[in-house]
């Protein structure tokens, strides 16, 4: 076994080694993801402060992030229906992606209006949309069905930029004054888009060097328009009930995840917790280090498991959170010790989810730069959903918030299921029509035999 496995070891990794620009750009989009956890998790740890300059409740601020996921919506469904731009110009969104935040992150500790927030906020929104639509595209496009593990180690990134957030802004947080994280975040993402500029370039002369014929029959293939029998590989039905399945799927993944890590941080500062703003921010901290070690875990156990495995096993471990945090906060009561155990565990589970899903999306179905943005989509109208119950809850009740949470992971378990079993119908006629073949041809030689005999 040992023998035999080696070989299979060293030739998943040759996969990505044979192709050295790939994984430089991939690195670059390592360092991006990162910038983008930077700019988007600053709110988390200063989101009283900001609540009081704007002068607004949880629920307020539950409206400026809704604000945030209508942006990420809105980039997602021009990526969707300008899929020409997305496909030839994924460096160039990289570039508005991040000159973009290093204006809004710039102006936001200045911001004393609800409504001029949630402008800004929506801008946001708008470039984590780009990133996302760019990268994903420019990974899925690079590895095609190996994507997985690059995928994952991309999206590692994000919560080490979060960690880094947090450690910058701790020690500006008893004084109240942000301006200084949020100045020197803005900066850091105006780099990163210089960065995507000069491959913007590069990728355009490179274009240039092609000959004509390429460029018609790319062009050609690149302007094709959205069909569920396109995405699933000559199926219409197929493609078309996978699709909304995953859509679906994504709203309440996305919906978890990006609601969770926004409002940890209140509520860990939840009265009866007795929480300081110190505390609080190392609880903030932790949950992101076990994001990044999530993600760098299955970046590489990805390389030898199947994405369905992965996934299985992240969605076992997700029920079996659900049922704790349940247990703990109806049942048990919550400590500061088995709060931020749960945080910890809550953010290992969580974080892999997304970038694998996307690795199990590519092998189920052809993932077009117009699925891509509606997948997107239903993580932005997650979000978008997600972030407004959670403000109200906050306000009425922090202690329903890991019940929200709870209600979110059973959704998209199940609808992970449905997809399996989805999958199953769909390749069981295609066997049975093999072996039907296979039967077809037996008996045509038996018959030639029999023949043959009586003669």
């Amino acid at each position: 076994m040992d023998r035999e496995s080696k070989p299979k070891i060293l030739s998943n990794i040759q996969i990505y080694l044979k192709q050295p620009w790939d994984l430089i750009k991939t690195g670059y989009l390592i360092l991006t993801w990162i910038t983008m956890g930077f700019h988007l998790e600053l709110i988390g740890p200063t989101m009283p402060i900001l609540a009081a300059n704007i002068q607004v409740t949880y629920s307020g601020m539950g409206s400026v992030l809704a604000s945030r996921s209508a942006g990420y919506l809105v980039a997602n469904c021009l990526g969707a229906t300008l899929q020409s731009i997305v496909k030839n110009h994924s460096e160039g969104l990289l570039f508005c992606a991040f000159v973009l935040p290093a204006i809004v992150v710039f102006a936001t500790p200045f911001i004393t209006s609800l409504i001029l927030m949630c402008i800004v906020s929506f801008a946001q929104g708008i470039s984590k949309g780009f990133t996302d639509l760019g990268g994903n595209n420019l990974l899925l496009k690079m590895w095609t069905v190996n994507a997985s593990a690059p995928l994952n180690a991309v999206h590692l990134g994000y919560g080490v930029g979060a960690v880094f957030a947090n450690l910058l802004i701790r020690p500006f947080l008893t004084n109240r004054n942000i301006f200084v994280p949020y100045s020197i975040t803005a900066f850091v993402c105006l780099l990163i888009a210089l960065g995507h500029m000069f491959l913007y370039i590069l990728e355009i002369r490179n274009r240039r060097q092609k000959s004509r014929v390429e460029e018609v029959e790319e062009s050609l293939d690149k302007s094709s328009p959205y069909s569920p029998r396109t995405c699933g590989r000559g199926s219409f039905q197929y493609g078309l009930i996978l699709s909304i399945m995953f859509i679906a799927y994504t709203f309440f993944v996305g919906g978890n995840y990006q609601t969770f890590s926004k409002f940890y941080f209140s509520f860990l500062k939840f009265e009866k917790f007795k929480l300081s703003n110190e505390d609080a921010s190392w609880g903030m901290i932790l949950f992101w280090l076990s994001s990044s070690v999530g993600r760098f875990l299955f970046a590489i156990i990805s390389i030898f498991l199947s994405v369905n495995i992965c996934l299985s096993i992240i969605w076992a471990g997700a029920l079996c959170l659900a049922a704790a945090w349940l247990t703990y906060v109806w049942i048990v009561g919550l400590s500061s010790m088995s709060l931020f155990l749960l945080g910890a565990i809550t953010g290992l589970i969580f974080s892999p989810i997304f970038p694998l899903s996307f690795g199990y999306f590519n092998q189920r179905l052809n993932v077009i730069p117009m699925l891509l943005g509606l997948l997107l989509c239903g993580t932005a109208l997650g979000a978008m959903s997600s972030n407004k119950i959670a403000g109200l809850v906050m306000d009425h009740d922090p202690n329903h918030f890991p019940t929200l949470l709870a209600i979110w992971i059973l959704m998209a378990t199940l609808l992970y299921i449905a997809s399996h079993l989805v999958y199953f119908c769909h390749r069981r006629p295609s066997t049975d029509t093999g072996r039907e073949c296979v039967n077809e041809e037996e008996k045509g030689v038996m018959m030639e035999i029999t023949n043959k005999e009586n003669k």
